[in-house]
């Protein structure tokens, strides 16, 4: 064979080699065309769950307020006074409230006693508990014509009445703060996902926003009785009945 011949031939190889390479470089995208898009396979362990939602992501712990275990919060404030609010959790556990009963101003309050009633629209009432020993000395007046503030806002202007404290300093023993707090909201929030039917999907596991009116979830013909059961307000005739 003469190398003009080997040449030829040469070549002629090299344009098969790159017309087969051509070929296979225009067949994979119209093969991936014909068979059209197809579902991304996640491995069943890369399937992360949604985190259980915890005391803060639903009622959130301000980290200025000592909380008592009826749902009260206190904060000291810079005048020597001390002022009295109800928590997130109770503000969602009542239905809409029609008044807020406070106390007069110059009447004494014991950490641990009943101290004020929220009415619902319904009529019926349930007490709270002071979260500390004190005289009244001023009471939020804007409650009377707006009661609802107490649930749409109740670390700010929905606050309850200021409190001349006797035994700050005792009291405070008694009450919740800072990391404390949250594990205490946290095992209330897991007490209702144990409570409420699974079918309440925003209070399910996935770490959905808590609806209003708890109690009436739980029992609407009593939910008064879960009311004052989980504000600590509960008669031990009431819970034996």
């Amino acid at each position: 064979m003469i190398p003009h011949d080997i040449l030829t031939l040469y070549s002629a190889k090299m344009i098969e080699y790159g017309i087969a390479i051509l070929f296979l470089l225009l067949f994979i995208p119209f093969w991936k065309y014909v068979q059209g898009p197809s579902a991304a396979v996640v491995p069943a362990h890369a399937r992360v769950r949604q985190p259980a939602a915890t005391g803060a992501d639903w009622f959130p712990i301000p980290l200025d307020r000592l909380f008592h275990r009826g749902h009260a919060w206190a904060r000291p404030d810079a005048d020597g006074l001390v002022t009295v609010g109800l928590d997130g959790f109770a503000a969602k556990l009542v239905g809409p409230l029609a008044s807020v009963a406070l106390p007069q101003i110059g009447a004494a309050v014991g950490q641990g006693e009943r101290a004020w009633q929220l009415v619902a629209d319904d009529g019926r009432a349930v007490e709270m508990l002071s979260p500390l020993d004190g005289t009244i000395a001023e009471i939020n007046a804007d409650l009377a014509r707006s009661p609802g503030a107490a649930q749409l806002d109740p670390y700010g202007r929905g606050w309850l009445f200021r409190v001349r404290p006797q035994r700050l300093r005792a009291n405070s023993t008694n009450l919740l703060s800072g990391a404390m707090a949250r594990r205490w909201m946290d095992e209330v929030v897991a007490g209702l996902q144990r409570t409420l039917s699974p079918e309440l999907g925003a209070l399910a596991q996935d770490g959905g926003v808590p609806l209003a009116d708890i109690a009436r979830i739980i029992d609407p013909d009593n939910w008064d009785s879960v009311a004052r059961t989980h504000l600590l307000t509960e008669d031990k005739e009431d819970a034996n009945a």
